[in-house]
């Protein structure tokens, strides 16, 4: 006789987002592959904070879905995502950017920018520092994030 453990189970739920019936864990983590939302159970108890693998929180995907738009992040969002994970990154005119939090202990964190490219590093002290001040290309990323792409957990 297999030793079955509830913890490999596979069960048919509904996608958090969309509602359609998806495979999905104990856990409630499932990828949707209708929506292509990435269910996950603590998101589904805090709708209004990003938790990964999603760059969004549950009701900005609901939002989204219902619209027709793609689950993409918005610069306060990314920010967000940023200090749940620690890293991530995204695209601009074809140059990768890294932002990571650095520093010796949490209560010393800052907000490092840095391009792939040129291998120059921007560090910011506050999120409202980075959002206010990081510039890519000469701009200031708040003025070009609608231009940015690839808005992702650091690869």
């Amino acid at each position: 006789m297999e030793n079955k453990n509830i913890y490999d189970e596979i069960f048919d739920k509904s996608c958090s987002v969309c509602g359609r019936k998806i495979k999905k864990d104990v856990y409630d983590q499932g990828d949707c592959p209708f929506c292509k939302w990435k269910n996950n159970h603590f998101a589904d108890i805090n709708p209004n904070t990003v938790f990964y693998p999603n760059l969004i929180s549950l009701n900005k995907a609901k939002q989204l879905y219902k619209a027709g738009k793609p689950f993409e992040p918005n610069l306060d969002e990314f920010i967000e995502a940023l200090f749940f994970y620690s890293e991530t990154q995204f695209e601009y005119k074809g140059t990768y950017f890294a932002v990571e939090l650095v520093g010796k202990n949490k209560d010393e964190l800052n907000i490092q920018l840095y391009n792939s490219k040129t291998k120059e590093s921007q560090i910011f002290k506050t999120k409202d520092d980075f959002k206010n001040n990081a510039k890519v290309d000469g701009k200031l990323l708040k003025d070009i994030w609608d231009d940015t792409t690839d808005r992702y957990w650091l690869q």
